[in-house]
């Protein structure tokens, strides 16, 4: 004999109200108990971010030092790092709350996440262009490759924005052979090693088209004397004799495309062969990025491929990410903020490991498995069978559509 079940006719709108109100009751539940877990690499993050504090902290010892005073109205953290409004090695115009968010050694660990997303391992070649526009940045990358046991090969610029490493008796030069040769002692007593091991490979003017435009002659003066106390080797561009005599916006282009060519050739010849697994660019520098067309093409933070349009410019960014180097863009820091849980324009210095780059929210994978589960079974009891129309039914208030169960053989 077969068997006869009975099925609704239709779902019931109670019915419908029920498994809607379960659903957002398991909605509310799934968001309220989100689950906190450490992101990928924390060891190697929170290294590097105790890395970073410590070179701020001894910038800030040199900058009480060598004054001026610390501007407390637009270096409220007290960072030591944020420059002046105008001095004689400022290049160009800067924003004043990028540079305060900057100051903030948990981008260290942000620079960190990226580069292991780029596949840097222990012993990597990284190419890196830094300028003294963003000194705490430059700090931070640092740390990040020290932390990593990279080998960085830098190229820097001296001059600087508004608000960056402009104080001319501390400019970047200063602050990167400070952090390189400053003695440090243990709580032992023991002298311990540098904070950092890296020095740039060369150091260029800086400025418009990093030939010093927009520097006064004193403030050449000033740049220059920089690289030389700091031992770094210039880097300065020859142009061939045909070049010269061109009319000035064609010579400007022959000097760029001198320029790139320049770095291109130190960055290889440094490698001694080695493959270059990344290139860092802090800051905009022209020549880096390829004017102000490249800086807007490249995405801030990791760029594994190169922007559709890449070819149109040229420069040392564009260049590496053709030939398939990831490239890490250290620009629009306040959107780099954003999307890595860091404060904006912090007023006090923030803790070290605190930030989405450390923490992640996740959802509890148990309890939304058992929600999603719990909604079905009631979608099923509904619509498939007849358990929900029985424990639904009433005797007196559902229509005759509701309350009688279709037949089905």
């Amino acid at each position: 004999m077969k068997k006869i079940y009975w099925r609704p006719r239709a779902v019931s709108r109670p019915a419908l109200l029920l498994i809607a109100i379960i659903s957002i009751a398991g909605l509310l539940m799934v968001e309220r108990w989100k689950v906190k877990q450490d992101q990928p690499y924390f060891e190697e993050k929170i290294k590097a971010a105790n890395l970073a504090a410590d070179a701020f902290e001894m910038v800030r010892a040199e900058r009480v030092k060598l004054g001026p005073p610390i501007d407390q109205v637009n270096d409220p953290a007290d960072t030591g790092i944020i420059g002046l409004a105008m001095s004689p090695v400022t290049s160009v115009l800067g924003h004043l709350s990028a540079k305060q968010t900057s100051t903030n050694p948990n981008f260290a660990a942000v620079l960190v996440e990226m580069l292991k997303e780029a596949g840097v391992e222990q012993g990597d070649v990284v190419a890196v262009g830094v300028s003294g526009s963003f000194p705490a940045l430059n700090i931070c990358t640092y740390a990040a490759l020290e932390a990593l046991g990279a080998k960085p090969l830098v190229i820097s610029s001296a001059s600087a924005s508004q608000w960056g490493a402009n104080v001319p008796q501390l400019m970047w030069p200063d602050m990167e052979h400070l952090l390189l040769r400053q003695k440090r002692v243990g709580e032992d007593g023991k002298e311990l090693p540098p904070l950092f091991n890296i020095k740039s490979i060369a150091c260029s003017i800086g400025g418009n088209d990093d030939q010093g435009e927009g520097l006064t002659e004193e403030g050449l003066k000033l740049v220059q004397a920089s690289i030389e106390r700091n031992g770094l080797t210039p880097l300065q561009v020859e142009l061939p004799e045909s070049a010269k005599n061109l009319p000035p916006v064609e010579r400007a282009q022959a000097e760029m495309q001198a320029n790139i060519e320049l770095r291109m050739d130190k960055y290889r010849d440094k490698a001694k062969g080695r493959p270059i697994a990344a290139y860092i660019n802090v800051g905009g520098g022209t020549v880096s990025v390829g004017k102000d067309v490249g800086k807007k093409m490249f995405k801030s933070g990791l760029n594994m491929r190169p922007p559709r349009d890449v070819r149109e410019i040229d420069g040392v960014m564009a260049r590496f990410s053709n030939d398939g180097v990831p490239v890490i863009h250290m620009i629009r820091i306040n959107t780099l903020a954003n999307n890595f849980g860091l404060p904006l324009e912090p007023v006090v210095a923030p803790p070290l490991g605190e930030g989405g780059v450390f923490v992640g929210i996740a959802y509890s994978k148990p309890l939304v498995i058992g929600v999603l589960a719990f909604i079905l079974m009631c979608l099923y009891g509904f619509i498939r069978t007849d358990i929900g129309f029985r424990i639904l039914r009433t005797s007196k208030g559902a229509s005759k559509r509701e309350m009688h169960p279709e037949p089905m053989v």
